[in-house]
């Protein structure tokens, strides 16, 4: 990534940040510091990127909601999402692309809902602001050592996804035992002697 970055710049910065995107950013800000490109420029067209991105998989949503309502991976992972969202509502959508494999399906999950895009828009614009600012500023700031960061950073994101998916596993655990626990059985009153 950092070779293409340097040798065609920007417009990698643009495309790197609407398909990948946390180590395009840190990258950008690396190449910036070595002096290829200006650092506010790296930010833009990350934060616009960023934004394409996340639109294309919107509108995706958006597009073939009828779809994916009835397939069998929404229909699982529906209730879930709704439930999550329900707790931090639209907000969920800019602190999507700070939480490592929620991106994508965060988008299409609102796109499926049916929001206003000028809605999903606005938040979404001011996530990807605020994510390209923090993480081309970290390359930038720390480029000596931005190897050693994006690899810190991808085992960050692995530990909070592995963290979230053993505590899912066991709220769902003790969910599934709590209800056989209530259950009366079918064995009928207790006989006495």
């Amino acid at each position: 990534m950092e070779d293409l970055i340097v040798r065609y710049g920007l417009a990698v910065v643009f495309l790197g940040a609407a398909v990948e995107g946390d180590v395009t950013m840190i990258l950008a800000g690396v190449t910036a510091h070595v002096g290829l490109f200006r650092l506010p420029s790296a930010i833009a067209l990350g934060a616009l990127g960023g934004f394409a991105g996340d639109t294309v998989f919107f509108a995706l949503g958006r597009r073939h909601s009828g779809i994916l309502r009835t397939s069998a991976l929404y229909r699982k992972a529906g209730p879930a999402i709704e439930r999550f969202t329900g707790r931090v509502g639209e907000l969920q959508i800019g602190l999507a692309r700070f939480v490592y494999g929620t991106r994508v399906a965060s988008m299409l999950f609102w796109g499926v809902r049916g929001l206003p895009f000028w809605r999903f828009a606005l938040i979404d614009a001011a996530g990807c602001a605020l994510w390209a600012v923090i993480l081309g500023g970290l390359g930038f700031s720390l480029s000596s050592s931005a190897e050693l960061l994006i690899g810190r950073v991808k085992r960050a994101e692995i530990w909070v996804l592995a963290g979230f998916a053993v505590s899912l596993a066991l709220v769902l655990a003790y969910r599934r035992l709590s209800l056989r626990w209530r259950r009366p059985t079918d064995d009928g009153p207790p006989s006495r002697p």
